[in-house]
């Protein structure tokens, strides 16, 4: 339903393989940090990266 083109784990959270697998077959990128989803979030906003199509305008 959704156009995903990656997925953050963030406060060292990991996929499990389950979910590396589903990843995996529908071509959606995995990416892990230890930030926390706060400061995760602030950094992708300060890079340019908005919130999705809502936020075209």
């Amino acid at each position: 339903m959704m156009d995903m083109k990656c997925i953050i784990f963030a406060r060292g959270k990991k996929p499990d393989s389950a979910t590396l697998e589903l990843a995996k077959s529908k071509k959606i990128a995995l990416l892990s940090t230890d930030l926390k989803m706060y400061t995760t979030c602030g950094r992708l906003y300060a890079m340019g990266l908005s919130g999705g199509k809502e936020d075209e305008r």
